[in-house]
């Protein structure tokens, strides 16, 4: 059965615990630091269900991963437990703007109440990319976090966009590439695997430039509950074009860096400042052993199969 002190061992949180939103940040910072984004099952066989108990097994006491149906059910089940006020809300993440935004109910999130009456989105389940302690449910403001600075927009009464600037990322020869990290889903999706030849080349890109703000996902505020998603929980499973199912991920972060594996390319960026990042390293798993020790080694995960799909999004350049 669920239990919040092995769920609270497992994403090493020993403070105390109030209805306010330090807690609510501390716990989601915790829990991405320790409980990586990954749909490494997809590449091994396995199939993925809305079965809570499976989930609670699967990410707390075998130590794996999971994407965003499984981490924010995980997180809505633990604040709910802690006295806070949590709704779970559907999300559309934008492929390209050629393409638009993503269907109905492809992200889970959180709208999160605390005590004081304030309202937050949480979102412990887009990857290292996303935003690593909640934003305040306010529109047309800068909020600054160490990797980067968000904003909500609002498109209608129940309806917002997040939006995030671009950054700056420095490359361990020092040239640097100016880029918006969702581009690079943008390319992948696309079928141009851009990580790849970043990762393998030490030349300078520049993939957009400017101070440009763009779109993550919008979402609604409307309360929904957890069957709303299965639907889409299985087209992400069997849709040969989604996104996740073409593409290995693995991904963590903390208040200073992240580190991520895609494909079969892996690196760790340190944030210099909510605008810069540096990368510390890089490296392309050669085979499956090697791809297994960066997965243990990194993110502390250990899988019994082979990733039956090979990196096949590669850059033609």
């Amino acid at each position: 059965m669920p239990d919040l002190k092995k769920y609270l061992e497992r994403i090493k949180y020993t403070c105390e615990i109030k209805n306010d939103v330090s807690t609510l940040s501390k716990l989601c910072r915790h829990h991405q630091e320790n409980i990586p984004f990954e749909n490494l099952d997809l590449f091994g066989g396995k199939r993925k269900f809305l079965d809570f108990e499976k989930i609670f097994n699967d990410m707390v006491v075998k130590k794996r991963g999971g994407f965003c149906y499984e981490q924010n059910s995980l997180l809505h089940w633990a604040l709910t437990e802690f006295g806070f006020k949590v709704i779970m809300i559907q999300g559309q993440v934008q492929a390209t703007e050629e393409m638009g935004f993503g269907p109905r109910f492809d992200h889970l999130a959180l709208l999160v109440t605390c005590g004081n009456g304030s309202e937050w989105l949480a979102d412990v389940g887009f990857t290292s990319y996303g935003f690593t302690t909640p934003l305040k449910l306010e529109t047309e403001i800068e909020q600054t976090q160490n990797n980067g600075v968000y904003k909500l927009q609002g498109l209608n009464e129940n309806e917002f966009l997040l939006e995030k600037l671009q950054k700056t990322v420095i490359q361990p020869d020092g040239n640097i590439l100016i880029m918006y990290y969702k581009n690079i889903r943008c390319y992948i999706v696309a079928g141009r695997n851009i990580l790849s030849a970043l990762y393998s080349k030490g030349t300078t890109k520049h993939v957009s430039t400017g101070k440009e703000w763009k779109p993550l996902y919008k979402f609604d505020i409307i309360p929904r509950k957890w069957e709303d998603f299965k639907e889409m929980c299985d087209y992400q499973q069997d849709n040969e074009n989604n996104f996740l199912k073409n593409n290995t991920l693995c991904s963590k972060q903390s208040e200073f860096g992240s580190v991520a594996l895609w494909g079969w390319s892996a690196c760790e960026k340190v944030f210099l400042d909510s605008m810069t990042e540096k990368i510390k390293w890089k490296r392309n798993a050669k085979d499956q052993d090697e791809l297994k020790e960066i997965l243990k080694q990194h993110f502390q995960i250990e899988i019994d199969f082979d990733l039956n799909a090979l990196p096949t999004l590669k850059s033609d350049e």
